[in-house]
């Protein structure tokens, strides 16, 4: 065998052994995920931008709504720190964060109202003043007005 011919043999044993690289695999492997594949040069500047439309998609402005649930989160201290444009997992964050601070203020007075409920039952059964003793007495006095009103009736007969 020439030595030509074993530079040969041994190149094409490299290129089927080891994993091939052509421009597209490599253009695949170095794409960032971002809109902007290249960060030096942005895909749309701001004089090309249409008036009102922000360069990142995933970004809008917020409404007064979203404003005052970015201030109660606390991402903000007051509404004239809030950014023109804010992305929407900042938005979503904070209504989720608002959403918890509700609930448990909801679980908090859910809690108070239990242990105002029991302290109340347990007065009113020291008094005894319970459903059961009201009911007696309601039957009670409705025996009375029933008396009442069949006695004139008898008495005329």
């Amino acid at each position: 065998m020439s030595r030509l011919a074993a530079v040969t043999l041994r190149s094409l044993v490299r290129g089927v052994c080891t994993p091939r690289t052509n421009a597209r695999s490599a253009q695949l492997h170095t794409r960032s995920y971002c809109q902007n594949a290249n960060p030096s040069k942005p895909s749309v500047t701001k004089n090309e931008a249409y008036v009102g439309h922000h360069l990142y998609r995933n970004e809008r402005k917020p409404s007064d709504f979203d404003k005052k649930v970015l201030v109660w989160a606390g991402r903000y201290k007051n509404r004239e720190e809030i950014p023109e444009y804010v992305s929407w997992e900042v938005i979503s964050a904070a209504k989720s964060n608002v959403r918890i601070k509700v609930c448990m203020v909801m679980i908090l007075f859910t809690i108070v109202g239990c242990i105002f409920m029991v302290r109340s039952g347990k007065k009113a059964l020291q008094e005894d003043n319970t459903l059961l003793q009201r009911n007696i007495e309601k039957k009670a006095k409705w025996r009375e007005e029933a008396e009442q009103e069949q006695s004139p009736s008898l008495k005329s007969h």
